[in-house]
């Protein structure tokens, strides 16, 4: 597959109807999930070769950060701060250009308006935790 750009990646929002996805407007910027996997350290007073010995812990699916246009006459960015104040699990989407993308269940930890100043478009900050594992793979319509 052929390098691409950023341009045309959209953000979706699980709607009340199971496995419906709503495209959520005006956004600028996108974080996928960072998963990682922690590290369990085993202390020993003498450990072969004096090396630490370790072991594959959990791992933490990681957050998702969407930053928005904010736009209050879109129902989908008020939607997401419905999400923030209900706490709720919900399942969201990222397709990139090429149809492939994550899909995720998360909860909604953070809606932070950004600073508002004169000559910048107003933007709202929306951070998903995830709560599961994400899936990667081709996203149809």
């Amino acid at each position: 597959m052929a390098e691409f750009t950023g341009r045309k990646t959209k953000f979706y929002r699980e709607g009340d109807t199971q496995g419906t996805f709503e495209e959520i407007g005006s956004v600028a910027r996108i974080t996928p999930p960072q998963p990682e996997r922690e590290i369990v350290e085993v202390e020993e007073l003498d450990p072969p070769g004096e090396v630490r010995k370790k072991l594959a812990g959990l791992i933490d699916a990681g957050e998702v950060t969407v930053m928005l246009n904010f736009d209050p006459t879109l129902e989908s960015h008020l939607d997401l701060e419905e999400d923030f104040l209900s706490a709720e699990p919900r399942r969201y989407r990222i397709k990139l250009p090429t149809d492939y993308g994550w899909t995720f269940p998360a909860i909604c930890t953070g809606y932070r308006p950004q600073e508002i100043v004169e000559n910048e478009v107003v933007q709202v900050e929306v951070t998903l935790a995830l709560t599961g594992v994400f899936e990667f793979g081709q996203i149809s319509d």
